[in-house]
């Protein structure tokens, strides 16, 4: 979940570099921001293997997740910074720059060509953040509650749902790519 947020986030701010500021990314960039992606997913799923929070059965029993739960302030101060850090901070990234790329759009009238096709590369890619978004947020809100004592209002029935739903969500991205792309 943290690499695919993160990489669309990437994307987005590559999508607001290209557009806004018609600067092309080159190779080099694409790998390093690959490996920081990782190492930053590496750090946040680490952190519970090195006592920042710990990894523990999900409600409903059949997946494992970070200990949402715990009253403990050292747990708590994780979770609250893994809110912000792996899905409050990269939406509010994505929304800028598709904020910005909206509004370059809107007031630039050259290279019409290039345009409509950056239009339907922004498209492909909010539909994108947005799947992932319709995929993880019930998710977060049952995992807040679990955290913030509402434990009684999640069920492992209730629980199984979201957690299965998030967990597919990888498998949405290839077939936006499919339907959206004629080079796919």
């Amino acid at each position: 979940g943290i690499v695919s947020i993160m990489t669309l986030t990437v994307l987005a701010y590559e999508r607001y570099i290209r557009v806004v500021h018609a600067k092309v990314i080159d190779f080099s960039w694409s790998w390093r921001a690959i490996t920081y992606i990782w190492l930053y997913s590496l750090a946040w799923t680490g952190a519970p293997l090195l006592g920042w929070n710990r990894y523990t059965l999900e409600i409903h029993g059949l997946g494992c997740s970070v200990d949402w739960k715990s009253k403990d302030p050292n747990d708590t101060s994780f979770v609250l910074l893994f809110f912000l850090s792996c899905l409050v901070a990269p939406v509010g990234i994505m929304a800028y720059c598709y904020g910005h790329i909206l509004y370059a759009v809107r007031m630039t009238v050259q290279v019409i060509k290039l345009l409509k096709y950056e239009k339907k590369v922004a498209k492909m890619c909010f539909l994108m953040i947005s799947t992932f978004l319709i995929c993880w947020m019930p998710y977060a809100v049952v995992s807040l509650l679990v955290t913030y004592g509402y434990s009684n209002l999640v069920t492992p029935t209730v629980a199984i749902i979201p957690s299965f739903f998030a967990k597919s969500s990888t498998a949405y991205n290839p077939v936006i790519y499919i339907f959206m792309s004629r080079k796919v």
